[in-house]
């Protein structure tokens, strides 16, 4: 009985694997580049914005930046360098970028960073965009940023 249970298991396997191959060939149109592309557009859905800080200089605490901080705390400037993939469909705005400090507090960018001033408090990607701009945030005096992270940031609703 188990190996007949193994038996109709891999049939399932191989014949949906097949139906898989199938499927793609037509929704392809059958053409053999466009299969070849697959992965590539596979690649694009998993990660469909690649962005990275350089490590020599992405990073620079400052005591001013066309003005100054609050007492007790410090501007940190961060280079971003972000490329989209695919278009993306949702707008990119501050909430969408938070600096996280040794204690694991978070920060937002303040929307006077040079990357809103220049693009806008919202804006959108569309495939093959790249953009290299700078982040500002506003931490205590005795933080250091350890890490950057970007997600899509769900407005409220109302």
């Amino acid at each position: 009985m188990r190996m007949i249970r193994w038996g109709v298991i891999a049939g399932c396997v191989v014949g949906g694997g097949g139906v898989m191959v199938w499927r793609l060939a037509s929704f392809t149109g059958g053409s053999v580049g466009k299969l070849e592309e697959l992965p590539d557009l596979l690649g694009r859905l998993q990660k469909p914005i690649r962005w990275s800080v350089p490590e020599d200089g992405g990073v620079r605490y400052l005591r001013f930046f066309h003005g100054y901080p609050e007492e007790g705390r410090k501007f940190v400037l961060v280079r971003v360098h972000m490329e989209a993939r695919l278009k993306i469909g949702y707008p990119v705005v501050p909430r969408c970028f938070e600096l996280v400090t040794d204690d694991g507090t978070r920060y937002y960018p303040k929307s006077r960073s040079p990357m809103f001033t220049r693009l806008g408090n919202r804006f959108h990607l569309d495939r093959d965009d790249t953009i290299d701009e700078e982040l500002l945030f506003e931490i205590p005096e005795e933080a250091r940023a350890e890490r950057l992270t970007f997600e899509r940031y769900h407005e409220p609703d109302d």
